[in-house]
């Protein structure tokens, strides 16, 4: 059924008030189908109808917003569209967060650690397939009872660049998009969707001196400048 048709039954037995929420949800999606975008969502026609005066996302999902989601559905196939998001999945979970670096020489130096991250990570991977492998990292002349730690920190890296790593899981950023942490480290979106990983913010507080990390006193400390460089043994 053509969406115009559809609505015109739907407004016959409408109130007055449903009427003209009718009429918003409408006009967003025949916007939606001029502007050529395929997204007829509920998520994303509530959101621009919200403004207009049209029902919430909740309100349409109710039992009571059949009518809603039905106009909606009517559009998206009479159109080519589309009812639910398409998730885009991207190579680098990171690069959201590398866009919004302004430094462009900061932002190639995050760009080229995270490609040698994901080697290192890749040639581990194949070491393991191999079988069971121990890298034992004491130098040669540490008892045995002796434990070495490696600690994550900030040695290596500028102010500008802790500030930048700081800057990614500061309350303004989070609160600029929208976004919350959990007590696992994830960063989750509006939608719920965890944006970032299990110990993503706890690892850049400890990269930045934030986070709470405990060495017992019989323990060696080795500081890694950033992901690469030698060992310095305290």
């Amino acid at each position: 059924m053509r969406p115009d048709v559809l609505l015109d039954q739907l407004k016959k037995t409408a109130t007055p008030r449903k009427q003209r929420t009718l009429d918003v949800i409408y006009e967003v999606c025949r916007e939606q189908y001029e502007r050529g975008s395929k997204d007829f969502s509920v998520a994303t026609i509530a959101r621009i109808a919200a403004d207009r005066g049209g029902p919430s996302k909740g309100a349409i999902h109710n039992a009571t917003g059949d009518d809603y989601k039905g106009l909606i559905k009517a559009w998206a196939e009479y159109t080519g569209g589309v009812t639910r998001k398409v998730q885009q999945v991207r190579q680098n979970p990171y690069a959201e967060l590398i866009d919004k670096i302004e430094n462009p020489a900061l932002r190639s130096m995050m760009n080229g650690i995270l490609a040698e991250n994901r080697q290192m990570r890749r040639e581990i991977t194949l070491l393991k397939a191999e079988g069971n492998r121990l890298i034992d990292m004491r130098p040669r002349s540490a008892e045995p009872r002796e434990t070495i730690q490696i600690l994550p920190a900030a040695n290596g890296l500028y102010p500008s660049e802790i500030e930048a790593l700081r800057h990614a899981v500061s309350d303004r950023l989070l609160n600029d998009e929208g976004w919350t942490t959990d007590a696992e480290g994830r960063v989750i979106n509006e939608e719920g969707r965890a944006i970032f990983k299990p110990g993503y913010v706890s690892a850049i507080k400890k990269i930045t001196g934030e986070g709470d990390v405990s060495v017992n006193k019989a323990e060696k400390r080795i500081r890694i400048a950033g992901n690469f460089g030698l060992p310095e043994v305290e």
